[in-house]
């Protein structure tokens, strides 16, 4: 679907880690006409497999490689990348970064959520250099600390990255990044890099000036998960299943908050109240003249403008 709504002119697009090709062959099949999609697994029954499963769909447009990922793209330069590995992807960036060019789009998934979202707080220092803790927003808190890590690791290139679209849904985190050249495109992604304070007892983040703080979180990206250009572009297509079309109305609805969503148990908890319905606080935090909507990211849980401790007082309202 992104891939159909951003492609222009005539796109060469690259599956990195193509497995039995499914993600590959649904550009080719479903995306624009003209696309070009090449296929990559160096495991050879791998390869194997996705061969016979473009001769069982008749498909025209895609071809195989088997080769190593990081010495295909030092050689090979393409308009879409999907890096999609089994874990975690840090050990492509490099080699997809320095791949990639002006308007050119990468396309991440990393599947330890674990790591991203502080479950394992010394993994992710490890692996991502990023300082994690688990919070109420623990889904988007690993979205936003992925695009972080990819934004520090492109700008050792002069390379700029700006999320398109960037969600997490089950057990993955997928961000879709267009990249931009050049020390002040660079400068400016860094800028919305930044570091935050969790505060347990009212459900707040606030933003923090001191990195060695050990209760913070970052760094991470608090700009926008996604452009609204493409937001209004992508629309469902009979191929698009429930969970996707889902993820793209939250997407749509959310668009215009702030960082971070509160869980409502969690708020009224802190509050010491017991949970009132969802659907009441968003129209108490309206009446107040806030905006609020439910968020995809979790169920029972909410983005809103209003300032943390307003939203409290909105559930101590609620007693009784």
């Amino acid at each position: 679907l992104v891939a159909r709504t951003v492609a222009t002119g005539r796109p060469r697009v690259l599956d990195g880690l193509a497995a039995a090709g499914a993600l590959g062959l649904r550009i080719a099949r479903e995306g624009a006409t003209n696309v070009e999609v090449v296929l990559n697994d160096k495991n050879p029954r791998a390869a194997a497999l996705i061969r016979q499963n473009i001769e069982r769909n008749a498909i025209v447009n895609a071809r195989v490689v088997t080769e190593d990922l990081n010495g295909h793209l030092a050689t090979n330069h393409y308009d879409i990348v999907e890096v999609d590995p089994f874990g975690s992807p840090v050990r492509f960036l490099d080699a997809a970064l320095l791949s990639a060019h002006r308007g050119s789009v990468l396309a991440v998934t990393a599947t330890d959520t674990a790591v991203l979202t502080g479950a394992k707080p010394e993994a992710a220092w490890r692996r991502y250099l990023a300082r994690v803790r688990h919070t109420d927003a623990y889904a988007e808190v690993g979205v936003r600390i992925l695009v972080g890590y990819i934004a520090r690791i492109a700008a050792r290139f002069d390379k700029a990255v700006q999320p398109l679209i960037a969600y997490a849904a089950e057990h993955f985190v997928k961000v879709h990044l267009r990249i931009s050249e050049g020390a002040g495109r660079t400068d400016t992604v860094l800028r919305q890099l930044g570091w935050f304070r969790f505060d347990p007892l009212t459900g707040a983040y606030h933003p923090a000036d001191e990195a060695s703080d050990p209760g913070v979180i970052g760094p991470l990206w608090s700009g926008p998960l996604a452009e609204e250009g493409v937001l209004t572009a992508l629309r469902p297509t009979a191929h698009t299943g429930y969970g996707a079309a889902r993820i793209l109305d939250g997407l749509r609805r959310e668009a215009s908050f702030p960082p971070f969503y509160a869980e409502n148990n969690e708020m009224a908890r802190r509050a010491q109240v017991s949970p009132p319905r969802l659907a009441r606080v968003l129209e108490a935090l309206e009446v107040r003249g806030f905006r609020a909507t439910p968020t995809y990211f979790q169920e029972n849980a909410f983005k809103t403008d209003a300032p943390w401790a307003d939203v409290l007082e909105v559930y101590r309202s609620m007693e009784g």
